[in-house]
């Protein structure tokens, strides 16, 4: 996070965004951005959170199934690679290495 030099008199801080450029197949109007939980695990929301209020926990990857029309999603796989899947959990494409 972003904070402001003259701390302790001044407390704000500000998110750093990470935007993915990727259309929110939710509301189609914002921009889904990386993210992190208090954890530290990364998860991925739209930008105009709360008025959107989507998120995934895997990264959208801004093309739409072609079998339902849900959206697709990176997702990480055993052995370290990636495998492209409707998030729908009907359709899947070849693993990325």
């Amino acid at each position: 996070f972003y904070a402001c030099s003259n701390f302790p008199d001044c407390r704000h801080t500000q998110a750093i965004v990470k935007e993915i450029g990727v259309e929110c197949p939710s509301c189609h109007q914002g921009q889904i951005i990386e993210r992190k939980t208090k954890r530290n695990r990364i998860f991925y929301g739209c930008n105009r959170y709360p008025e959107c209020e989507f998120t995934s926990w895997d990264k959208p990857i801004g093309r739409d199934c072609p079998k339902c029309g849900h959206f697709l999603v990176e997702k990480k796989v055993r052995g370290g690679g990636k495998q492209v899947v409707c998030s729908n959990g009907d359709y899947e494409e070849e693993k990325i290495k």
